[in-house]
């Protein structure tokens, strides 16, 4: 049928309806209830709903602030409630309007405003002290009772705390109860705000610990920035110095969040907290000690970061990095061991070495003591043992042989048994073996392994070489000075003549009558004028030949060592280290400075 004659049928139906209702032939419809005309609104139903949406605006705000400020603690953390105190009200309000009885839609709408409300409410006054409970009949009272009499300053000193830098700071234990307690004390500490502002003023300044030091005449400040301890006098007040009895309040402080005792000066407290500052999250550990002239507290922090640098950024050569493989590679078998002093990059070495190994094609598997954790290496499963429980790493390696592993890793090794079973499996398997000690060079990293009492005849035939690490300071690319060096100065570093133009230094104070250059700033706001601003390493690879492991069995001397390791074109610290001082990354006093530790 065509569109013309759909038409015409449809206007013929209507106008036989037409014609049907006028002659009554269709009975009328009635209704079973009667409506209003429409188009009207019933205001008083319009201002409840309002009213529900406010009241729930108003406690998801107190919601979202309060657990900014205690959920991490107590575990109510915002991200869970912020999602579900906006959806949970956004879902049942929707429904509510759907719902043609207003009174039966309305108490939907606020239950699911108050459901959620009255859980964070109930869950919330059960983690906390009475006295940081909300909307209990005390709480109320006490509300009412000041309802329209708090100022602006009065409520300004109800969160003092808050002033000052934006530092986070959160205690750490195994009970969420004892730490938001422990941090509420804190808090109430007029000192409080001056630990943020020392908190601030060492991160800005890329700090790695703090050291107070308490004498009786006052406090010593002082931070450790790229391995090197600098005087330091931090602004901790607005109006009042750095002195004796702002100190030990400020260590108070630290103590009640270390859940340490405030009262102990003289025994050493070990203690632990949490930081974030600048966007950055920081571990920090805390220790104090008596002294003979007062009390000494560090400060420790660890960043928190999921980036783990590659051996090209710690500063590992090309070259270095392709032989790399020949010791630890695919194919090798044998001993190796990792070595560095304490602080030197030890653990970003091990990790990053282990991460450029092809771990998806061999089994490796470390064994490392719960209190001592390496940082984890994807694909590298390990086996752990309890110290502190009598538990030692020789009792873990037997049952790791049962797998068969490829390659075995030892970080900080110090047990004799363990060396020796190690050993006999490497033999026993043709496999791999990895280990990390602290030494002072590569050669004394051999005459180490010789310390933990193992045969030379034993351990000599099969190891392989030595990474070895010690970082030194980059200088500050924005301060740094070019100068021109003498000749025998080029001649005694072993720098061709005419290789070299200039030379780097740190910025050097003016000299007498000096002007300063116009537009140059006192202090360079990089640095902040120490004229080093972040680290690298240099790294040593100490291949073991014939002739090395000959003088381990029958001459065991550094020095020994160290003329045949040079004799076979292996290159030193020293010789990486001056490679960086003609390229301008660090200067000689710096290079001279690491090297004499």
């Amino acid at each position: 049928m065509s569109s013309g004659s759909l038409l015409t049928a449809a206007l013929l139906v209507l106008s036989a309806g037409g014609q049907l209702a006028a002659q009554d032939a269709w009975p009328a419809y009635t209704a079973p209830f009667q409506r209003g005309p429409g188009f009207y609104l019933a205001f008083w139903k319009i201002f409840a709903l309002l009213f529900i949406v406010w009241m729930w605006v108003k406690s998801a705000d107190w919601v979202s602030r309060d657990s900014r400020e205690l959920g991490e603690a107590i575990g109510l953390p915002s991200r869970i409630w912020n999602p579900v105190m906006v959806f949970s009200f956004l879902i049942g309000f929707l429904a509510a309007v759907t719902i043609p009885i207003f009174f039966a839609g309305g108490l939907v709408a606020l239950l699911a405003y108050a459901g959620p409300f009255i859980a964070y409410v109930a869950i919330r006054n059960g983690k906390v002290t009475d006295d940081q409970k909300v909307f209990t009949p005390s709480h109320l009272k006490n509300w009412f009772a000041n309802l329209g009499k708090r100022t602006r300053k009065a409520r300004d000193a109800q969160h003092a705390w808050q002033m000052g830098p934006q530092v986070d700071i959160s205690a750490v234990g195994p009970l969420q109860m004892e730490n938001q307690q422990a941090l509420i004390e804190a808090r109430q500490s007029p000192a409080y705000v001056s630990v943020k502002y020392l908190l601030a003023d060492a991160l800005s300044q890329r700090t790695e610990r703090i050291m107070l030091d308490y004498t009786a005449e006052g406090v010593g400040v002082n931070y450790l920035i790229d391995g090197v301890w600098h005087n330091a006098a931090p602004k901790v007040h607005e109006k009042q110095q750095l002195d004796r009895q702002l100190g030990d309040q400020m260590l108070a402080v630290l103590k009640r969040v270390c859940h340490l005792k405030m009262e102990e000066r003289r025994a050493r407290q070990d203690g632990k907290l949490k930081l974030e500052f600048g966007g950055t999250k920081y571990d920090a550990t805390f220790s104090s000690q008596g002294t003979q002239t007062g009390e000494r507290a560090v400060l420790q922090f660890i960043p928190i970061t999921k980036h783990v640098r590659t051996l090209e950024e710690l500063g590992m050569r090309d070259k270095l990095r392709e032989q790399l493989p020949e010791l630890i590679g695919p194919g090798h078998h044998g001993l190796v061991i990792f070595a560095a002093m304490p602080g030197d990059g030890l653990t970003a070495t091990w990790q990053a070495a282990l991460r450029s190994t092809d771990r998806l094609m061999r089994d490796f598997i470390a064994v490392e003591d719960i209190h001592k954790r390496e940082p984890d290496v994807e694909n590298v499963d390990c086996s752990k043992y309890d110290s502190a429980k009598g538990e030692t790493p020789e009792g873990v390696i037997p049952k790791l042989f049962l797998k068969l592993p490829e390659v075995i890793c030892i970080p900080e090794i110090a047990s004799t048994e363990a060396l020796k079973l190690l050993l006999k499996y490497i033999v026993t398997e043709d496999r791999l073996g990895i280990i990390s000690l602290k030494a002072k060079d590569a050669a004394d990293a051999l005459l180490r392994v010789l310390a933990l009492k193992v045969p030379a005849n034993e351990v000599a035939p099969i190891l392989k070489g030595v990474v070895y690490t010690r970082l030194v300071r980059r200088l500050c690319e924005t301060c740094r000075e070019a100068y021109q060096p003498e000749p025998a100065l080029l001649q005694k570093l072993g720098i061709p003549q005419g290789r070299v133009q200039v030379l780097y230094r740190e910025k050097q104070p003016p000299q007498p009558g000096q002007e300063k250059k116009k537009g140059e700033p006192e202090i360079c706001p990089d640095c902040r004028g120490i004229g080093y601003k972040g680290r690298i390493a240099l790294y040593e690879f100490l291949v073991v030949d014939d002739k090395v492991k000959e003088a381990l069995v029958k001459d065991p001397k550094a020095e020994t060592i160290k003329k045949l390791a040079r004799a076979a074109g292996n290159r030193s610290l020293q010789d990486e280290g001056i490679l960086l001082v003609a390229l301008g990354t660090t200067s000689i006093t710096e290079l001279q400075r690491a090297l004499k530790q």
